[in-house]
């Protein structure tokens, strides 16, 4: 047993290690801020808000890929976009994550982990732990639980920057152990294409920080 033991320390001490050497990469950690930021801001501002228009305006770009990552099926993604550009955004965003109806992609994570998948969960709880601990104080302009998809994927741009020792904790306890579900849902609403589109790359943006980065997540229950 002690043997066991000193064995999975070592393992331990060595995925620390190599988490470590990861971070010297900037130009990571610098992809992390800009994915988080742009793909945070489409998912937790309402498309009219000005300060997402900038967004808005970059993915309408036709080369606008050039300056992501490397996807997996950028002609899709850009499919999607061009084909909801008669489309009412507001509608779309206050059908998804507003309301009044059901929402059939709900953004926040507890709803995904909690068993009466309800808001301001047991997980909500612990992200707010976390966010204590690390002295990391949330400055809201609306009136949303901490573990909104976009406010979420903005900390990761935030941890990114000036806590990315954080990343790690962070991305596999809070974030990773849920968005994926999330965002298959909000690709699956066919009728509202540009929220399709986002939410393919947010999946495929977030499997590059993962795979990158080295993150091994345990897979919870979801209840969504």
């Amino acid at each position: 047993m002690v043997k066991n033991t000193a064995l999975l320390s070592l393992k331990q001490q060595k995925s620390a290690m190599n988490f470590k050497e990861i971070l010297m990469d900037n130009a990571l950690l610098q992809w992390i801020s800009t994915g988080g930021r742009l793909l945070g801001a489409v998912f937790y501002y309402e498309p009219k808000d000005k300060r997402v228009q900038p967004v808005l305006d970059f993915f309408r770009q036709p080369d606008w890929t050039k300056d992501w990552a490397t996807l997996a099926n950028p002609a899709l993604i850009n499919a999607l976009i061009e084909k909801s550009a008669q489309q009412d955004l507001s509608q779309a965003y206050q059908y998804l994550f507003i309301g009044p109806n059901e929402l059939p992609a709900p953004p926040w994570g507890s709803v995904y982990l909690d068993k009466e998948s309800v808001i301001f969960g047991d997980s909500l709880l612990a992200l707010r732990d976390f966010l204590t601990v690390h002295q990391i104080e949330f400055i809201q302009t609306q009136n949303e639980p901490e573990d909104h998809l976009g406010l979420m994927l903005m900390l990761a741009a935030y941890l990114a920057e000036n806590k990315p020792e954080l990343l790690e904790e962070f991305l596999t306890k809070h974030l990773f152990s849920w968005v994926y579900r999330c965002l298959d849902l909000i690709f699956a609403q066919t009728d509202y294409p540009f929220y399709q589109a986002m939410a393919l790359l947010a999946r495929q943006t977030l499997k590059g920080w993962q795979q990158q980065l080295d993150l091994q997540v345990d897979q919870p229950q979801l209840y969504r």
